[in-house]
């Protein structure tokens, strides 16, 4: 190469436009950017979570608790107790008979003198019918009657004259038959219309339906004005004296349930524990909730109505559970602790409580037998003062 090309190659490098970068240079520089600025927010997120933003933060410590003297705190030591167990079978009142009330015969209902849960009593007017061509079917038939009479008598008397004359063979037998035949017709007739005659006066006495027990009317089904006729139902009512529980009992629970047995039955709305007797077990399971359906016959179920919500309780072997008084827990939202002693000192702890009994409650854990709790906190007993 010549001097003059060498100088030109070098002018062209010293003066000339400097390299361009790539275009793979340019994506690595933004994939790094894009990763720092991640990594940054990263680590900002972590700072102010663990606090590092915040200010007047309380730091983390040890407080020392107060020892509590046990002196003067009514105490009480943990023991075993017996209580009865009961298993619950619900179930719903029902009457055990409800009649429908009809009518035997056909006619317009006058007056119904009853009304829904209305209480009555055997043999009290319910419903009064329109009696008018009753009255006068009862008048047809006695009168009748007394024609059929009218027609017996002569038909006697024509007998006890032909029969002395028969046998006297003064009359022809043809004749002698002729009389008897009308006699035994007549006689015939009569009692035919006699039993009419009842008929239609015991139709008569239908026009007034009387209670046939004592009980309580469910439901006013027809409305004066409308036709009664037989087979249509006018009324609905229950015997008051005569419920009985419907309870769904378990069947692993059947066997501690016998016919004629008598046990308490709970009723919630009316606060009121009763008893019955099993009068029937239903011979049939129901596979879809594994219970089978007894019918206990309710002792004096004063002031209940059907539909009402029952239990049955079925008394189980007792069980020994440790009991305390419910004043001496203290509950903080779902925390339950209690006072105990030891040492002469008094030491909270947690406890597992189970069913209230009465006015103690049941511990499940926390607690064993002999151990000596407080048996009042200090929050009942600020409560009892204020009271």
């Amino acid at each position: 190469m010549s001097n003059d090309e060498t100088a030109s190659t070098g002018q062209l490098a010293l003066g000339g436009e400097a390299p361009r970068a790539t275009p793979g240079k340019r994506h690595r520089l933004a994939t790094a950017l894009r990763i720092g600025l991640s990594i940054a927010v990263i680590l900002l997120l972590m700072l102010w979570v663990f606090g590092f933003f915040r200010k007047n933060r309380i730091q983390p410590g040890r407080a020392a608790v107060p020892e509590r003297k046990a002196e003067g705190l009514p105490t009480l030591p943990v023991t075993f107790t017996t209580i009865p167990v009961t298993t619950e079978a619900v179930g719903t009142v029902r009457p055990e008979y409800v009649a429908t009330v009809t009518s035997r015969v056909v006619a317009t209902i006058v007056r119904i003198g009853v009304s829904a849960g209305q209480r009555v009593a055997k043999g009290e007017i319910l419903v009064e019918l329109d009696d008018r061509d009753l009255r006068a079917r009862v008048e047809q038939a006695r009168e009748a009657v007394r024609a059929a009479e009218a027609t017996f008598a002569q038909a006697l008397s024509n007998y006890k004259r032909d029969k002395p004359l028969f046998d006297q063979r003064v009359i022809s037998a043809y004749d002698f038959e002729n009389t008897e035949t009308a006699l035994k017709t007549a006689q015939a007739n009569l009692e035919r219309l006699r039993q009419a005659q009842h008929e239609a006066e015991a139709n008569l006495s239908y026009a007034v339906i009387r209670s046939p027990f004592d009980g309580v009317v469910i439901d006013k089904l027809s409305e004066t004005g409308e036709l009664a006729a037989p087979g249509k139902p006018l009324l609905t009512m229950y015997q008051q004296d005569r419920l009985w529980l419907e309870a769904s009992v378990p069947e692993e629970q059947l066997g501690r349930i016998s016919i004629g047995r008598a046990y308490p039955v709970r009723i919630d709305a009316l606060k009121r524990t009763l008893h019955g007797r099993v009068a029937e077990i239903v011979p049939s399971s129901d596979p879809a909730t594994r219970t089978v359906l007894v019918r206990v016959r309710l002792e004096h179920p004063r002031d209940l109505v059907p539909g009402m919500f029952g239990r049955l309780l079925i008394p189980e072997a007792p069980q020994r559970v440790l009991l305390i008084p419910t004043p001496a827990v203290r509950r903080a939202g779902q925390l339950t602790t209690v006072d105990v002693v030891q040492d002469g000192r008094v030491e909270r702890r947690t406890v597992q409580l189970g069913r209230a009994v009465g006015d103690k409650i049941e511990v499940l854990s926390g607690l064993a037998p002999g151990e000596v709790i407080v048996a009042e906190t200090a929050e009942a007993t600020t409560t009892g003062q204020a009271k």
